[in-house]
């Protein structure tokens, strides 16, 4: 076993010296090393706008009844939620499809953001495409690739000067100190790239196998990965389409933060959800959902602090002092400055100062949740 890993880290170094030639980098400058060296951020943007109504849902009474009366036809039935706990009393039921990373909760090593959206003023609810894409809390590279904004902490909001390194099918990693890069995916590097044990044989974890063999490799004292997950676009036919995308992203996730505990870096890779938006309790006519606003996160790792939910839960009533819309659209109870505060000062940015997607919550890094270990 030994040498098959020696083997495995000799041959991502070859790939990650081809990559850099490739992109035109022939040597990755230094990096200053601070508190934080030697963290990694994961995170997985489930793209279209993924419905968290169905990721966990209340199943005590009266709030399961109030969701299943709001939700109709796209109810879970409560005997298929999985139960857990938050605190002593509160019970919460995980989509069936989610299986491993329940018992990753159980174990407390998953924790629940809930009701997490923007909410600087002059926010707009997402309406079309162009619409929401204007008001993602996100970086788009000139070909399409996402990254945090503060992963480069103080970077230009020029998208096309931004420092990323893609890294194949999308997936993109910036680190202080990195160069531009022409960008180009490498999706020929993700299949050939030996996929480690815990890790199964789907597209979503492979990605997720690239990234963890470039944590391997060490290249950089910080990392943050985006990972984009389609398809969570449920307009239509929502319960079978989801059903299949949750238990993807349930066996990637729980895959590769087995494989974090084998390497021994589990207290220093964390990864989490993201999206653009919940989508409303109320179905549609096509079987889905509509476009909303607040919704639920997933953070897992060594770090987090798991077996809880954080933030205030919406309380799933039509009409009801959450709902925005009249529809099940949550006003969010948590800013996203304050979730993405809680992540970059783990990973190592203690000032939001700078950075133009944060301005208008300048107390967000002072008003972090606790969520993970700092």
């Amino acid at each position: 076993m030994e040498q098959s890993k020696h083997t495995s880290r000799r041959a991502f170094l070859n790939f990650g010296a081809g990559a850099a030639a490739a992109l035109g980098m022939s040597a990755l400058p230094p990096l200053a090393r601070g508190a934080s060296s030697g963290r990694a951020a994961v995170c997985v943007y489930l793209l279209g706008g993924n419905d968290s109504n169905n990721m966990i849902v209340p199943l005590d009474s009266p709030a399961y009844d109030t969701y299943a009366r709001g939700r109709g036809a796209l109810a879970l039935p409560a005997d298929s939620l999985l139960a857990v706990r938050d605190g002593a009393s509160a019970q919460y039921g995980f989509h069936p499809a989610l299986g491993g990373l329940r018992d990753l909760y159980n174990q407390n090593a998953l924790a629940v953001v809930a009701n997490v959206g923007r909410t600087d003023p002059g926010h707009r609810l997402a309406g079309d495409a162009s619409d929401y894409l204007r008001e993602l809390q996100m970086r788009f590279l000139p070909d399409g690739y996402m990254t945090t904004p503060w992963a480069v902490p103080g970077a230009p909001t020029a998208t096309d000067s931004l420092p990323v390194f893609n890294l194949g099918r999308g997936v993109s990693l910036a680190a202080p100190g990195t160069q531009p890069a022409r960008h180009r995916t490498l999706a020929g590097d993700i299949a050939a790239a030996p996929l480690h044990r815990n890790l199964p044989a789907t597209p979503l974890a492979r990605q997720l196998n690239l990234v963890l063999s470039a944590i391997r490799l060490g290249g950089f004292s910080q990392q943050c990965f985006v990972v984009p997950f389609e398809g969570f676009a449920t307009s239509r036919d929502q319960l079978n389409r989801q059903a299949a995308l949750f238990a993807e992203l349930d066996r990637a996730m729980v895959g590769f933060y087995r494989a974090t505990l084998d390497l021994g870096i589990a207290d220093r890779v964390t990864i989490y959800t993201d999206t653009e938006f919940n989508r409303t309790l109320a179905p549609n006519r096509a079987g889905g959902s509509d476009h909303a606003w607040g919704g639920h996160q997933l953070v897992l790792g060594g770090a987090a602090l798991g077996g809880r939910i954080y933030g205030q839960f919406p309380s799933l009533a039509i009409g009801g002092p959450d709902d925005a819309a009249g529809n099940g659209t949550w006003t969010p109870s948590t800013s996203r400055a304050r979730f993405d505060a809680t992540l970059a000062y783990w990973y190592g940015v203690s000032d939001f100062s700078g950075i133009p997607e944060y301005a208008a919550e300048p107390s967000a890094m002072q008003n972090r949740l606790d969520f993970l270990t700092q």
